[in-house]
């Protein structure tokens, strides 16, 4: 081979020394019909394939590229057509292959200052993710300034799959909750679609990076990666090793009001299939610490609890949401008045599936995404109901009147309420929600279902409640709008 020859021209040759099997040929190319990818760019490598299927030659160049790609379970080649390059867009499934995943960073103030004018000094944080057996163990931070006073609070939460504890190293105080399966699964995934934030702002920015240098850091040699969310005043730079997959160091950079870039966070060690040392999902507080409780006594933790807001005797407690392929977005949520003599269970008499939503005290009635420009109301229907400790949990879903923006072109969902009373409160509720994207039937039965099962008495979700329907409405509901 020579340099000037083009890619397409190595994987002839290559494709003419598999030799002139029919059979191997129709079989590897009814793989990159059937096989799934999961990330954009390796779509486009499928593509890619399939445009070069020009004659003999180039089919049999074809199958000997997937072949490759097959082997090494790498989509692309790098220039000399026989080595697996690694790019940014194959981070999330390397992170999502891990058995356990380990961070240690710093976090940095900027644009706060100490009352004395000097700067705020950077706190130490660390992220372990055991996502074979669903633990998790990370640093909290809270920075509270005030004109005479900077306090920084520290904490950690670590959960063993059984328990959960909460540690204040600022007040040496621990507390317990015991935790369900579901919530242990669910935790775990919010901690690593937290840490894919944390390094890209948004997995739909991926696309979005791009190379900005090179450097070696104790002898690896690792490509930088760089990108910038203007909207959100982000700037974003991602160490990775081409050729190994491994990274090297994560930057996340705030514009500050006068324009300056400040350093906001870095992770100077980040880590996959390590061994994990025993301390780190011990549950037991530290020496010196005072325990609220203790894990004999500690009671079970329910599905968001904690985020409900109050005004004298209302409740708007939003559980859980959920984001579907389609735009629409699934809320398990939950309202009462306490001063009401009537029994909640006969707003729910009758409803059926796809029905208006239950005329509860305090009604979402609709959601408008944050940090969007543009102008879209989101329908809301009722998809069933389940009953929890005395509570009764309404599921809705919410339609987009059109093209809703994209993940990465929002910060979640507004609540759009209003009071189903007779008389109006003197109330401003700002509520928001973030879903959790649905994209397959899979994603709905592990997820929405489960929610569902975990926020209803006999553990079961309602039996008439599938993607399957749940996505028919959605789309019954957009025809109904444009009748």
């Amino acid at each position: 081979m020579t340099d000037k020859e083009t890619i397409e021209e190595k994987l002839k040759k290559l494709g003419q020394a598999i030799g002139s099997d029919d059979s191997l040929v129709k079989n590897v190319m009814s793989r990159i019909d059937t096989a799934t990818f999961c990330e954009s760019n390796r779509i486009n490598n499928k593509l890619l394939v399939r445009r070069i299927i020009m004659n003999r030659f180039t089919k049999l160049a074809a199958a000997a590229a997937v072949i490759i790609a097959i082997g090494t379970g790498i989509l692309y080649l790098t220039g000399d057509g026989t080595t697996p390059a690694y790019g940014i867009t194959d981070v999330p499934e390397l992170f999502n292959k891990a058995r356990v995943i380990h961070t240690q960073g710093r976090l940095y103030f900027p644009g706060h200052k100490m009352p004395d004018g000097q700067e705020i000094p950077p706190v130490e944080m660390e992220q372990w993710i055991d996502l074979e057996n669903s633990r998790v163990r990370f640093t909290g931070v809270g920075l509270s300034v005030g004109p005479n006073e900077v306090r920084i609070n520290l904490g950690e939460t670590v959960s063993d799959g059984q328990y959960k504890m909460y540690l204040s190293h600022t007040d040496k105080s621990a507390v317990f909750f015991r935790i369900s399966d579901y919530i242990r699964m669910l935790e775990t995934h919010y901690s690593l679609n937290q840490m894919f934030g944390q390094m890209f702002g948004d997995v739909e920015m991926l696309d979005s990076f791009v190379k900005a240098g090179q450097e070696e850091i104790n002898g690896v040699e690792y490509e930088i990666w760089q990108a910038e969310d203007v909207e959100h005043r982000q700037r974003y730079r991602y160490w990775l090793s081409s050729s190994t997959g491994e990274s090297g160091r994560v930057e996340a950079w705030a514009k500050l009001d006068d324009g300056q870039w400040g350093l906001h966070y870095e992770y100077y060690r980040i880590d996959r299939n390590v061994e994990v040392p025993e301390w780190v999902f011990t549950i037991n507080a530290p020496e010196g610490y005072a325990s609220k409780n203790t894990k004999e006594t500690a009671t079970p933790l329910e599905l968001d609890d904690g985020s409900s807001v109050h005004c004298g005797s209302l409740t708007l407690d939003p559980r859980i949401s959920f984001t579907l392929s389609d735009g629409s977005v699934v809320v398990g949520w939950y309202s009462v008045d306490r001063q009401s003599t009537m029994p909640q269970e006969q707003l729910f008499e009758g409803l059926e599936f796809g029905a208006s939503l239950p005329k509860l005290p305090v009604e979402i009635y609709s959601l408008k995404p944050i940090g969007w420009s543009g102008d879209i109301a989101y329908i809301g229907r009722h998809l069933a109901c389940t009953h929890t400790r005395e509570k009764f949990i309404e599921w809705s879903l919410y339609v987009p009147d059109g093209l809703p923006p994209k993940r990465s072109e929002m910060r979640g969902y507004e609540v759009l309420y209003r009071f189903n009373l007779e008389y109006e409160p003197k109330w401003i509720i700002g509520y928001t929600l973030d879903g959790l994207l649905i994209e397959t039937a899979e994603d709905f039965d592990k997820w929405v279902l489960g929610a569902m099962a975990e926020l209803s008495d006999d553990g079961k979700a309602p039996e008439d409640v599938t993607y399957e329907k749940v996505l028919r409405l959605a789309e019954q509901i957009r025809e109904s709008l444009v009748e």
